[in-house]
């Protein structure tokens, strides 16, 4: 039963989102740039895509029980670039799931998921290690640029590519890491 106070609380909505219109309303805003697709189809406020707290927070209904955000949506959640077409979970493998996404199964390690705004997200040293190992070239090395840019080490990350504890392809990704090390138009 609520309070007599419980008025003075915040008030905590779920984010503005709604299917992508076709009527001059929506397009008028998208010509705007008042609304902007998200990986889930739907179009989400700007305001809400500016920082990752408003991207993950878009993404909460994506997941399914015991899942975390991952690869490109990660990425997305983290630097705001890149965005996914679709929305991309991780679980561990023993876990059987269905979700409107791409379900990958994984081991993670204790330290691989962090909350970004209460929603689970690989951090993005395993975003970056997922990328480099699993995703197309095209797609990994924009994604490892991004998150160097954002303040990512590049040690951090080839340290987590030479684990010995770790079934990786570790070979395929540290070239790539180089390659996302050198500016464009230099070759490596």
């Amino acid at each position: 039963m609520p309070s007599a106070l419980s008025w003075l609380d915040p008030a905590a909505p779920s984010p503005l989102t709604w299917g992508v219109g076709e009527g001059w309303e929506a397009a008028a805003l998208r010509h705007d740039g008042l609304v902007g697709p998200t990986p889930t189809g739907a179009e989400a406020a700007v305001d809400l895509r500016a920082s990752p707290a408003g991207r993950a927070g878009l993404l909460r209904e994506a997941l399914v029980p015991g899942s975390a955000l991952a690869r490109t949506t990660a990425l997305w959640v983290h630097t705001g670039r890149l965005l996914a077409l679709r929305t991309e979970l991780v679980v561990p493998p023993e876990r059987r799931v269905e979700g409107g996404g791409v379900v990958h199964r994984q081991h993670l390690a204790p330290g691989d998921v962090a909350l970004v705004a209460g929603v689970p997200t690989t951090t993005p040293v395993r975003t970056a290690v997922d990328l480099l190992c699993f995703a197309a070239p095209g797609t990994a090395v924009p994604g490892a640029r991004a998150l160097l840019a954002h303040g990512l080490p590049a040690e951090a990350v080839r340290r987590a590519l030479v684990q010995p504890a770790r079934r990786l392809p570790g070979r395929r990704a540290l070239s790539l890491l180089a390659v996302a090390l050198t500016p464009p138009g230099r070759h490596p």
